[in-house]
């Protein structure tokens, strides 16, 4: 019992931390514009199989050339990834784009 809990308390903080995280990729000329930032899509990236095998992207279903992709896990993401043991992968993606008719 003692050591459970001692682990739980390092599951929980993993299991935050992990929710936590943003990854950011300019596509295009994406950084060359100094126009303000709109959001264009937002959705969820489905994989399963530990993020191997794509089965719905956000980024195919956009026709732009220049944008950028957030991308991150927030809690619910997270606790599906860990409750399937990975199986199931969810993401949270944004799509921005230049808004450069704006100014």
């Amino acid at each position: 019992m003692k050591a459970i809990k001692s682990v739980l308390p390092i599951i929980t903080i993993l299991f935050f931390l992990t929710s936590c995280g943003v990854q950011r990729v300019a596509v295009g000329n994406y950084e060359s514009t100094d126009c303000k930032t709109k959001q264009h899509t937002e959705g969820k990236d489905i994989s399963l199989f530990w993020e191997m095998v794509p089965v719905r992207t956000t980024e195919k279903k956009i026709n732009i050339t220049d944008y950028e992709k957030v991308v991150k896990r927030d809690f619910f993401d997270t606790v599906i990834f860990y409750g399937t043991a990975g199986i199931f992968s969810f993401k949270t993606v944004k799509i921005n784009v230049r808004d450069c008719e704006a100014e």
